[in-house]
């Protein structure tokens, strides 16, 4: 199989982050204008900001937490070249959470859901790492 095949699920959630990081700016620099009269550090913006925005931002910052290990597992099966079609869904799979997970974080936040697929994203991403044990 192609390695190009396993790798495009990486380079979708580097969009991704991509387009978080968008929405996440033009809600900063929207915002921080009037919230940053009350701030000496931008630490000291939280709760100043518009909810959405906090939570764009938190979602940013989750993108490079659990996907790193992502990352680097997609990558070294893609080095080592032996995989197959599950490992390609599964990659495509982790992706798919991971926006979920986003779009979940954005819009109604409920935690334990988040958790589900976060929990889930780490399933496949055990998955994946454990397949490589015994190629």
């Amino acid at each position: 199989m192609n390695q190009a095949a396993l790798l495009s699920p990486v380079f979708v959630l580097i969009l991704w982050t991509f387009i978080i990081f968008l929405i996440m700016a033009y809600g900063r620099v929207k915002y921080t204008k009037n919230a940053q009269k009350d701030a000496a550090h931008t630490k000291d913006l939280k709760g100043l900001l518009p909810a959405w925005v906090e939570r764009t931002s938190d979602n940013y910052n989750h993108l490079f937490e659990q996907p790193v290990a992502f990352y680097a597992v997609t990558i070294c099966i893609a080095l080592i070249n032996n995989f197959d079609a599950l490992m390609v869904q599964l990659a495509w799979a982790f992706v798919i959470l991971r926006i979920i997970h986003s779009i979940v974080q954005l819009t109604f936040n409920l935690v334990l859901l988040r958790f589900c697929i976060f929990a889930a994203g780490w399933l496949v991403i055990a998955s994946m790492a454990y397949s490589q044990l015994f190629v």
